[in-house]
């Protein structure tokens, strides 16, 4: 019997760069996915994945977009970061494509601040409903989505295993990056509000993770949420982290081999 398998992509900042090297492991062992749900850093990451991108370009990506390519900085009214550069490039990124012309049933958490809900977007534009989700309270200006004003999903959902499921997975894949005990230093105010905002999320993921049937958790509580320059490491400690799980998942989908020589499953578009 065929499993469908979701992923659950968590928030964490530039940690999230690991969320690149859990979908090397994948490609790599031809694991198909089915559908993601992501919140956060693991919305962009789900968005360039199901828009048909591999993790080696996503990597290079990562080592050669900078600062200046994502963030406009304003006075700071509703957010330190105007967002119209970040959404800009998520336009390019995702070849301004819609939820029905992706490889993938794909699902971005988002926060509506108006009303204090969980907005779970899966229609209209791909890059619109990934500005939305990664908007982190004081850092980005919100983004208005129709009547919704969007922050960050992680203020009620961090990693979103509930989505997947609702979007058919039989086996959920969570790959959360909340560090579990001490984390790196504060240097500055991106550190500051990210840290803080993951400290609230310890207490909101620990019954929703129980819900996953593998939970993948890269060792990247040390790495700043806001360091551009931890590329390898983030990528290197995704993908150790998956190939530990790697036996469970090959058990559940019944694979009793890896095929790490053969062609990807995935078709590019």
């Amino acid at each position: 019997m065929n499993q469908k398998i979701g992923l659950a992509l968590g928030s964490g900042g530039l940690r999230g760069l690991a969320h690149i090297g859990v979908l090397r492991v994948l490609e790599r062992e031809r694991i198909p996915v089915y559908c993601i749900a992501g919140c956060s850093i693991g919305s962009l990451i789900g968005a360039l994945f199901a828009v048909g991108m591999d993790s080696d370009t996503m990597e290079k990506l990562a080592k050669n977009l900078k600062r200046r390519h994502w963030l406009d900085f304003i006075i700071p009214q509703m957010g330190l970061v105007a967002g119209e550069r970040t959404l800009e490039m998520l336009r390019i990124l995702t070849k301004c494509r819609n939820f029905e012309e992706l490889s993938m049933p794909f699902a971005a958490v988002a926060t509506d601040l108006k009303l204090g809900k969980e907005v779970v977007i899966c229609e209209g534009s791909v890059a619109e409903a990934v500005r939305g989700s990664i908007s982190v309270p004081g850092i980005f200006v919100p983004y208005q989505m129709g009547d919704k004003l969007l922050v960050d999903g992680a203020v009620l959902n961090p990693t979103p295993v509930d989505v997947a499921r609702k979007m058919g997975a039989d086996i959920v894949i969570a790959v959360d990056l909340l560090p579990d005990g001490a984390v790196a230093s504060a240097s500055n105010i991106f550190d500051v509000i990210i840290q803080s905002i993951d400290i609230m999320e310890r207490e909101l993921i620990k019954k929703r993770l129980h819900f996953c049937d593998v939970l993948i958790k890269p060792d990247v509580g040390h790495i700043s949420p806001s360091v551009f320059t931890a590329v390898d490491e983030c990528i290197a400690l995704g993908e150790a982290a998956a190939e530990e799980v790697l036996p469970k998942i090959c058990n559940l989908i019944g694979q009793k081999e890896t095929r790490q020589d053969a062609g990807s499953p995935y078709h590019h578009v």
